[in-house]
């Protein structure tokens, strides 16, 4: 709910933002990860995938996207410093039941959020399964 109701710093409105980091969550799929879903919100993202064998860390990863996504949107936002917050929330899945919940959760985030009627109205909603 806190994430929904915080108005602030909701740079990934921006329509240029939001493609830039999309496009840093796909480089890396079928590198380092299979990617499974992903729903860029006005103040957050959530980002489902499945680790590549052999493939860096999760903090390494996600280091890699922020570094590069964080410099793309401070350039089109023509700002400086910190864009992401330092720390990531991440979880490991243990079964297909509980995918299937975190998959539906970042999905319906922007349903929920009123901010579409559907999860595949939201433009910055991606599946690979749909």
């Amino acid at each position: 709910k806190l994430l929904h109701t915080n108005h602030k710093n909701q740079h990934l409105k921006n329509s240029k933002v939001a493609k830039a980091i999309a496009k840093e969550m796909h480089k890396y799929d079928k590198k380092e990860y299979t990617l499974i879903c992903y729903s860029i919100m006005p103040n957050h993202v959530h980002l489902v995938f499945s680790l590549l064998e052999n493939s860096k860390s999760i903090d390494k990863i996600m280091q890699n996207i922020k570094r590069i996504s964080s410099f793309h949107s401070n350039k089109i936002l023509c700002k400086t410093g910190n864009f992401w917050q330092a720390e990531s929330y991440d979880h490991i899945v243990r079964n297909q039941d509980e995918l299937q919940r975190i998959v539906d959760y970042t999905l319906y985030n922007p349903v929920k959020a009123g901010l579409a009627n559907s999860w595949d109205e939201w433009e910055y909603n991606y599946f690979k399964y749909g």
